[in-house]
């Protein structure tokens, strides 16, 4: 027997202390639910649970994002909607009642104004249909005052047609392209000019088919008015020749008076070749008062640009290289991608005009909604610019009739368009609809994972905790019997002294 040491108190203590830990433990696990609550519980489990931890919130961010873009879209297609049923199935409505033969003139006024009313309600819902201050449905920059900066310059265009009786389809051509071509060029800041000369039969014996020309212009529907008026007239190839034409243009005796600052241009539009008086050998025909090479020159010297539209024959392309190489101009064939190259001529006469760059129509932007918990996990939606102008009905008119045909056939295809673009954004819809299903999946999946990793047991926790706690009450027991055992010593150490 020992008094120094009280080893069996020590052990009491020992399973006391021990039993009282793994008791706290339990209570903790209890109290949070969680198996892992420090590192020290389980090291690798617990890097585990915290990138699956990490996961689960950005799938359950995605999941918002992804209602974020559906509501986006909805959005948007309803924009659409509203442009379709009732304003372009309206202004379809007017255009047919326009067509009607029974309508004066004031009736096609009347109906004109209710157009431009419809159509300028089309721009208001493109221009105000927003989701989060974002435009669906046009530019973002729209309705931004502040114009571009670009050096203004001026431009003075002269065309010269040849009108003979097998130009019908050519002129047409330029009638079809012509706004196109003018709007482009005056959208972009130039203030232009347009000239129209037009020549027929050229027969010196005969005396020919006079030159004519109309006074310069700004006004683009005016310009069309010359062209819509062209008659044709008779005869062929061998007897004409757009020499006069462009010579009268440039300095002659129907010369115009071009700008001094201005980009001078002259469009020659012919099927034929132009015959000069040249009898040499190099393919003159001596049908012409004018010779190919003086005109040319003289065109040149006068800082204008010339330019032949024609179909692609190997001779006539050859004689008119000596035109339009000479001053530096531009061959256009008339019969292959026409209003192509009728779009990049234009963007050289704004260069020559003073433009420093030609102001890009704004582009719609494609937003990237994040779909996944991931980098590059993203889904594209490409906005559409709904404006009339996009859709092409900004400049329909309905008189004279034949404009009308060309306005309803423009609405035809407007509401074509408006039709496709919903269906695209009722794809969008779905797909987002499918990918927010599979993060949902998703997002279940590795929840239940985390869960059998970083959840406690709680029936087992309790079980540990109450088998702990009677081990500590036991463990407490016998501290108090180890007590006891001293005091056995001390009664037994009175009894020897007495």
């Amino acid at each position: 027997m020992i008094i120094n040491h009280n080893v069996d108190a020590i052990i009491a203590s020992n399973r006391s202390n021990r039993a009282g830990k793994t008791k706290a433990n339990a209570m903790e696990k209890l109290s949070s639910g969680l198996r892992i609550n420090q590192a020290a519980d389980d090291a690798a489990g617990s890097a585990i649970s915290q990138k699956m931890r990490a996961q689960i919130r950005g799938l359950e961010q995605a999941d918002r994002n992804i209602q974020d873009g559906i509501s986006l879209v909805q959005t948007a297609e309803a924009g659409l909607g509203s442009i379709q049923n009732p304003n372009l199935s309206r202004m379809r409505d007017l255009i047919v009642q326009a067509l009607n033969g029974t309508l004066t003139q004031a009736d096609r006024m009347n109906i004109q104004n209710e157009l431009d009313n419809v159509k300028a309600s089309i721009n208001d819902i493109a221009n105000n249909t927003e989701f989060n201050t974002i435009k669906v449905l046009c530019p973002p920059n729209s309705g931004n005052s502040t114009p571009p900066k670009w050096t203004p310059g001026t431009a003075d265009i002269v065309f010269v047609i040849d009108i003979t009786g097998s130009m019908g389809s050519k002129i047409n051509e330029v009638k079809n392209n012509i706004d196109g071509f003018i709007n482009k060029i005056t959208e972009n800041g130039i203030d232009v000019n347009m000239g129209l000369v037009t020549y027929g039969d050229v027969n010196l014996n005969q005396g020919g088919d006079p030159v004519v020309k109309t006074t310069m212009t700004s006004n683009l529907e005016e310009f069309k008015s010359y062209i819509n008026s062209i008659s044709l007239t008779g005869g062929g190839d061998y007897y004409e020749s757009g020499l006069e034409g462009i010579a009268d243009a440039a300095n002659g005796a129907l010369s115009y008076s071009f700008r001094a600052d201005s980009a001078k241009q002259i469009i020659l539009v012919t099927d034929a070749p132009v015959h000069d008086n040249n009898t040499d050998s190099d393919g003159g025909d001596g049908l012409s008062n004018f010779d190919i090479d003086d005109v040319a020159a003289n065109v040149k010297s006068n800082g204008i640009k010339l330019t032949v539209v024609s179909t692609e024959e190997v001779d006539t392309k050859t004689q008119f290289e000596r035109l339009y190489g000479t001053t530096g101009g531009e061959y256009i064939n008339i019969i292959s991608n026409f209003q192509e190259q009728l779009n990049s001529y234009a963007s050289k006469i704004l260069i020559d005009a003073g433009c420093k760059e030609e102001i890009k129509a704004s582009k719609m932007p494609t937003l990237q909604l994040q779909v996944g918990a991931n980098s590059g996990e993203q889904f594209e939606v490409e906005l559409f610019d709904a404006r009339t102008k996009n859709l092409g009905i900004d400049d329909i008119v309905i008189d004279p009739v034949d404009e009308a045909e060309k306005a309803l056939e423009k609405v035809d295809k407007a509401m074509e368009v408006v039709s496709k673009q919903r269906s695209k954004f009722g794809a969008y819809q779905n797909a987002l609809e499918h990918i927010g299903n599979n993060v949902g999946n998703y997002s279940y999946n590795i929840t239940s994972a985390e869960s059998r990793i970083s959840d406690a047991d709680m029936a087992k926790e309790a079980m540990e905790m109450s088998k702990s706690s009677i081990i500590e009450q036991s463990a407490e027991a016998m501290e108090k019997q180890s007590e006891n055992m001293s005091q056995s010593i001390i009664d037994l150490m009175s009894k020897w002294k007495g």
